[in-house]
């Protein structure tokens, strides 16, 4: 009887796994169930929490799949439109088919909405190259929309609008896509779009601080990335604030010795955002924050960025390099304390995590 049994068994796992193979060999019946060509899962870690937000963050991506020459073979854009989010899901992956038994090189370009909502949202755009079929990987390239004012220098013109979020992959060893089993990779994403929150106090007297008699600008050299999302920095090109705005503080303003002003103190405001951050080995090359008093003509403050946003690094004590922490970070804000058309000293934070630090003047 035992032996029955067994051979029963026997014969019914055979048969089972007949049934599985067959299942998938006739692939052009039904292959629901069975994993084919190649699967691109995305990461977005790469930040100060530590955390992968690509499922809460990005909305749109896309795929530029290239040979093992490094010569496009297809793009392939997916996104979050309306209630139809497959990238919210924790379990997304790209399926990539119609490839070719080889290796392939991959460039990832994600936002939050797909490319073509970009191009009409009216907002300063982060333009794609256009790349046909066989183009080398190297032609890819983004430009930020920018209008010439000088000799090598340009606005970028916001119209009152935020940067659309921009995320940068790439995978340049290859994944080897087979014809007889599924292949399955991973790409990790930098975030190259920093938001830089400004605000302005008065420490003589608060109730007079106004955003509007204060002109505020970023230079830099970093609207046009390059394929492997270095920077091409021929051109400098300013930011200005996409919005200003005063708020009160809710109590009593007071002067210097602790005596009451009449009325409330007041702080300015200034949000920007700005392609990617470089901290370069001579501190001439970094991008500049300056404000300038339109009242009195004073520039009252000229600030290497990448330097100013680094004293945080200190806070943070995660042993990452300028550069690593300026492309983890993205969203600071900066409070710059002014006795008249002299800046006392700054506060920098990171809101989310809690880090802030307080810099003197004397440290910069």
């Amino acid at each position: 009887m035992k032996y029955l049994l067994k051979q029963w068994h026997a014969m019914f796992i055979l048969a089972l796994s007949g049934c599985m193979f067959a299942s998938c060999d006739m692939m052009e019946q039904d292959n629901s169930d069975c994993p084919y060509g190649l699967y691109l899962t995305f990461k977005y870690d790469y930040n100060l929490q530590r955390a992968d937000m690509f499922n809460d963050h990005v909305g749109s991506v896309t795929l530029y799949v290239f040979d093992e020459n490094g010569k496009l073979v297809k793009t392939q854009e997916e996104s979050n439109i309306g209630g139809v989010a497959p990238l919210k899901d924790a379990g997304y992956a790209m399926h990539v088919t119609d490839l070719a038994p080889g290796t392939y090189k991959f460039i990832a370009v994600a936002g939050e909405k797909p490319y073509g909502d970009m191009l009409s949202s009216g907002r300063a755009v982060f333009r794609r190259s256009d790349m046909a079929v066989g183009s080398d990987m190297t032609n890819l390239n983004i430009q930020l929309d920018r209008t010439q004012t000088s000799a090598n220098l340009y606005d970028i013109v916001n119209n009152a609008q935020p940067l659309d979020t921009l995320w940068h992959g790439i995978e340049a060893q290859g994944f080897e896509v087979s014809a007889t089993r599924p292949t399955y990779g991973e790409i990790s994403l930098v975030r190259d779009t920093k938001h830089i929150s400004v605000s302005l106090r008065e420490l003589d007297d608060p109730t007079t601080m106004d955003i509007a008699n204060y002109d505020m600008k970023i230079y830099d050299h970093n609207s046009h990335i390059l394929w492997d999302n270095s920077l091409d920095e021929t051109d400098q090109v300013v930011y200005t604030p996409y919005a200003t705005w005063n708020t009160d503080d809710r109590t009593t303003a007071t002067d210097p010795d602790g005596n009451e002003l009449a009325g409330v103190g007041k702080i300015g405001h200034a949000d920007f955002m700005t392609s990617r951050l470089i901290y370069h080995d001579s501190p001439a090359d970094d991008g500049v924050l300056t404000i300038t008093n339109k009242q009195t003509g004073v520039q009252v403050a000229t600030l290497n960025l990448p330097d100013l946003l680094c004293q945080l690094r200190s806070q943070a004590d995660t042993g990452y390099s300028p550069q690593e922490f300026l492309d983890r970070g993205y969203d600071y804000q900066v409070t710059l304390f002014l006795r008249g058309d002299k800046l006392d000293y700054i506060s920098i934070s990171i809101g989310v995590l809690g880090w802030s630090v307080r810099v003197q003047m004397e440290d910069l």
